[in-house]
Parts: structure tokens; C-alpha cells; sequence
């Protein structure tokens, strides 16, 4: 058996461009040592398919029979793709041609391994006349994700176990979790037909790429998947596109990616990790050598519960933004009920229950927060009954912030970075009361809601209209949101934004900064008179008392991460 990691194993993605570059064995074996001194890999997927491009027999027998040689457990892998190039054009799955074609590739991909993983191309983007006239009434999303369903269910899985009735069939799920139904991917019933799923953690630069997602993102949708399909999260799965102008940000996205307790990471895919100056090993087994020499001490991730049903989406990729202001979170697609303090944002406006959740939430004396986007999605449709919040429809641009309300006034003023603009709430006075304000000229803005319902409280956090302006919030105002969001967990940070809180159930937490310069963050325990160890260097480390909690100040490195126990 080959040498492993403690807390979680290493594949490597293999394309057919790769196989067929790499078909001299010589060649191959010369790779394989490279990847083999940087790296404990003991899995690799090797690809039968991609972009109309079946792999020869002869070439992927040899290939498994290579790796299977030395050690290396082999499982398959399907790219349904149609397109040539990066236009990413997928199969037409109402046209009988290219489902006898990924039947035949399925097929032929089940009678050589034992194992499959589909590639995050299994999707639908197609518009042509056959697929309009089939869609009929529906949605397009709604057409999509039936119509997947069932080319799962009827072509993938049955050839699959009809040519290997012990196969284990795995869909990748891709990093853009809040556009799945409009492809066609059910995250709802896929999940019970597949025997595995797997992660998309890729996150790459959120500003200079077309995919904008933060890079807490690679965390929170590993976690999400998880639950979901409780067990079956296979693994988390990144590359090294648009890393090369910043290494940090391919080691963020292995960071994360084990933070989130992957069971196997792979990295897709040799092809890129052998070429490109050969730094993308070296340092992904640099991060795996000091992840898996802690890990094991820390527990089960939790967070603050956040609900985002099946098939819904609002607020794009805003629970990224939220964990990157130190914030963590455990999302669900069930309301998660048992819970204390449930997020929702206006994704949760697909559950046409949500306010009668919210209702029995808070009479069970529990608090809900939501933002001003679900506030938008509902207004008019009950939650009125829980608070008359409005959203006006108008914007304003605010910069200096104030809290706590004292009587009728204000204290503590606070200036953001920047103006940032933000939709204005109205609300009732003294049956609603401002946590937080923003200031605009002659007159001031709610930014953060609490209202009384029953025995529970409803709070409404105001989102800007862009919400990377919630990284130039005050830090003192994101101190008093987090006060607030993580009021049921018994660690917090306080301090500047893009910073991650990553908890566990063991009293043990990591912080990583995402921030490029040093950075002071305050670290709030709970707990009278509490002490930190750091559990990769063993230091401990003294802290103030006050009141009933503890605090400690840590000096953070750019783009670093550290280790706790309290």
C-alpha cells in the first residue's frame, strides 16, 4: 500500500491530453517520481473522454495498468463535453446521438474501472430548437434539472451498473453552487442517485476572473455539499488556473479545502502540475505535509446555521463574503430547526414556508437573522407579521457608522474606508430598534435590525449593493456584527475583514488571514480566565480577562494561518 496521508488521502486528475502526452513509460515514470517526492498521492483518475475526444483502448489499459503497478488506486473519469477549446459547450441531452454517445463512453469507461468521476461538465447549457421545444412551459431550470435527473438515473447509472453492476458512480459538483438549477444540476435528487459526489473548491482571484467568488467559498461549499449528502462528499477538487500571478492563492484554495475536512483532495491535473516552472507540487505538498500534522487534533467544523434550500439562488455568493469578514458558517439545504441563531439570505425565499419557519424559530425563543436581500424577496409576503420592515427601493450612500443606540442618540463613531452605498430599510420606531447606522446627510440608515417576535429576536443586516463594500465596513462595526451573528459559538474575532474563522467542536479554531500585510487580530473566548495553545508551535499564549470572557491579541503574517485550542 502506498504511503498516505493521516487525515485525508491525495489523488491526481489525469486528462486524455495528459495520458497521451505522457504515454512513453519512460516519460510517465519520470512524472510520477516527481509527483511522488512532493506529494503522498495514492489515487489517480484517469480520463476516457472529453471535448468529443474518446481515448484509445490500448492507451488507457496501459495507463491503469502503469499506475496500478505501483500502487496507485485508478478510477475513471468522464468529461460530457461538446465544445472545442474554452467556449464550454455541453451535451444536448434531448438529442439521441449525443445520448448514445455518453452512453457508449460510460459504457466503455465501466468496463475497465470500478470507480467513476464526472467531471463538473455534466450539465446542460443548450438552446437549440430541440431543447425549446421540449422545455415547453417550464423554466429553463426547472426543464434542466429534470431532464438531468433522468439522463442520470436512466443512462448514466443504469449503463454504468449494467456493464459493472459493483461500480461506484461519482458527479462532481462545480464551484458556482448558486447557478446549479439553471444548468440542470439537482442537487435535490442527483446526490441519492449517484453513489458519491464530490467538490469544486477552486476559487482562484474573485476580482480578476470571470467567476467572482470569494475565497471563503471553498470552505462553505465543501461544508454545504456535506451536508447534504452526509458521508458521500467524496472530496474537494482545485486547479491552477489564474494562480500563477499569485501562489498564495493556489495554497489558499488547498488550505481550505482540508479546513473544510475533505476526506481526498485532488488536484486537477498533471498536465499543469508537471509544466508551469513545476511550483504547483512542491506546494501543494508543502500544505499537505503541515495540514495533516494538525488536523487530526481539531473536531468537527461548526458555524453560525445558514439555510439555503435546493435549486434556490439571491445575494450571489454572499455567504463567501460573510465568512470572509471572520464569520463562520454551516450551511444547509433543510431548515436547519434544532439550531440556535439561523442566516438566511434571499436564496431561502425558494422555500415558499420560509416565513412560517421563521416564525416558529423565534416562538421557540431562538433569533434569525436575515439580510436585506430576503427582506426584499418576502416584503409583502408575511414577514411583515414578524416586523414591518420595509426596503424602499432607494439607495444611499453612507461612510460613518454609529453604535449602540443610547435612548435616542448615538455613540461610538466609527468612518469606513470608503462611501458605500446601501438600500434603505424603513421600520417602525420602537417596535424595531437600529443596532447598527450608517450616516447620510441629515439623517441616518439602519445597517443592522432587531425586532421582538415571541420569546426570539429577528435581526436584519443590511447588505451594500456591492457587497465586497462589506470589507471596508469599520472594524468596530463588523466587531458588533459579529458580536451579534456568532453569538451561539464560544469563539470570535474581532478586528479588520478577510480574515477566516474556521470552529470546531473540540474547542479548537484556525485563523487564516487573507489580507497581504500584517495584521493585529483580536481573538474573544467566551470563557473567564481562558488560555490558547497554538497547536503547530505548542505556544501559550496569555490573555486579558474581561468580564466573563477572554481576550488575546495574535500578530498575523500576510496570508497565513494559526492553529488554536482553548
Amino acid at each position: 500500500m502506498r504511503e498516505r496521508y493521516r487525515n485525508f488521502s491525495a489523488a491526481v486528475y489525469f486528462t486524455i491530453g495528459d495520458l497521451e502526452r505522457y504515454a512513453d513509460p519512460d516519460l510517465l515514470a519520470e512524472k510520477v517520481e516527481f509527483l511522488q517526492e512532493h506529494i503522498k498521492c495514492n489515487k489517480v483518475y484517469l480520463e476516457t473522454f472529453r471535448g468529443a475526444h474518446i481515448i484509445e483502448k490500448e492507451t488507457i489499459l496501459r495507463a491503469k495498468e502503469f499506475f496500478a503497478g505501483r500502487g496507485f488506486a485508478t478510477a475513471g473519469g468522464i468529461t460530457p463535453f461538446a465544445g472545442e477549446g474554452w467556449r464550454f459547450q455541453s451535451f444536448c441531452y434531448t438529442n439521441q446521438e449525443h445520448l448514445a454517445k455518453l452512453e457508449e463512453v460510460v459504457a466503455f469507461t465501466a468496463g475497465i474501472f470500478d470507480e467513476i468521476i464526472l467531471d463538473d461538465f455534466f450539465f446542460t447549457n443548450c438552446k437549440c430548437e430541440s431543447c425549446i421545444k421540449a422545455k415547453g412551459e417550464k423554466t429553463w431550470s426547472q426543464f434542466r434539472i429534470e431532464l438531468l435527473e433522468k439522463v442520470s438515473r436512466e443512462v448514466v447509472l443504469k449503463t454504468a451498473k449494467r456493464v459493472n453492476p459493483g461500480i461506484k458512480m461519482i458527479i462532481k459538483y462545480p464551484n458556482w453552487y448558486e447557478y446549479y438549477q439553471n444548468t440542470g444540476y439537482n442537487l435535490e435528487a442527483q446526490p441519492e442517485i449517484f453513489d458519491l459526489i464530490y467538490t469544486g473548491t477552486e476559487t482562484r482571484n474573485p476580482m480578476y476572473t470571470q467567476q467572482s467568488l470569494p475565497r471563503y467559498t471553498g470552505y462553505f461549499l465543501l461544508r454545504y455539499l456535506e451536508n447534504v449528502a452526509p458521508g458521500r462528499n467524496g472530496g474537494g477538487w482545485f486547479d491552477t488556473f489564474d494562480c500563477l500571478y499569485n501562489l498564495g492563492s493556489y495554497v489558499e484554495q488547498a488550505y481550505l479545502t482540508l479546513f473544510a475536512k475533505a476526506r481526498e483532495v485532488t488536484l486537477f491535473c498533471a498536465g499543469l502540475l508537471f509544466s508551469r516552472g513545476s511550483i504547483f507540487l512542491p506546494l501543494a505538498g508543502h500544505v499537505f505535509d503541515r495540514v495533516d500534522g494538525f488536523l487530526g487534533k481539531t473536531g468537527a467544523p461548526v458555524g453560525v446555521s445558514c439555510y439555503k434550500p435546493y435549486h434556490s439562488s439571491g445575494e450571489n455568493y454572499l455567504h463567501g463574503y460573510l465568512g470572509m469578514l471572520g464569520i463562520p458558517l454551516e450551511p444547509a439545504a433543510e431548515f436547519p430547526a434544532g439550531s440556535g441563531l439561523v442566516l438566511l439570505t434571499a436564496g431561502a425565499a425558494r422555500d415558499s414556508g420560509i416565513v412560517d419557519k421563521m416564525k416558529e424559530h423565534l416562538l421557540r425563543g431562538k433569533k434569525v437573522a436575515i439580510t436585506s436581500g430576503l427582506l426584499r424577496a418576502l416584503q409583502d409576503k408575511g414577514v411583515e407579521e414578524i416586523a414591518e420592515i420595509r426596503d424602499t427601493g432607494k439607495k444611499v450612500m453612507v461612510q460613518e457608522f454609529a453604535y449602540p443606540p443610547y435612548e435616542c442618540s448615538f455613540g461610538n463613531y466609527y468612518q469606513a474606508a470608503k462611501p458605500i452605498l446601501i438600500p434603505q430599510l424603513e421600520f417602525a420606531t420602537n417596535d424595531t430598534r437600529q443596532r447598527i447606522v450608517g450616516f447620510g446627510p441629515q439623517n441616518n440608515f439602519p445597517v443592522l435590525l432587531e425586532a421582538d417576535y415571541g420569546p426570539g429576536m429577528l435581526y436584519v443586516l443590511t447588505i451594500p449593493e456591492n457587497p465586497g463594500d462589506l470589507y471596508a465596513l469599520p472594524a468596530e462595526v463588523l466587531d458588533e456584527i459579529r458580536r451579534v451573528l456568532t453569538a451561539d459559538l464560544d469563539v470570535r474575532l474581532e478586528g479588520p475583514a478577510n480574515v477566516g474563522l474556521f470552529v470546531y467542536d473540540n474547542n479548537t479554531f484556525i485563523v487564516e488571514s487573507f489580507l497581504p500585510y500584517f495584521s493585529d487580530i483580536k481573538i474573544v473566548v467566551e470563557k473567564k480566565n481562558a488560555g490558547l495553545v497554538d497547536l503547530v508551535s505548542g505556544e501559550e499564549i496569555r490573555g486579558q480577562t474581561v468580564g466573563e470572557r477572554s481576550i488575546f491579541t495574535i500578530k498575523m503574517e500576510p496570508t497565513t494561518y494559526r492553529v488554536f485550542q482553548y
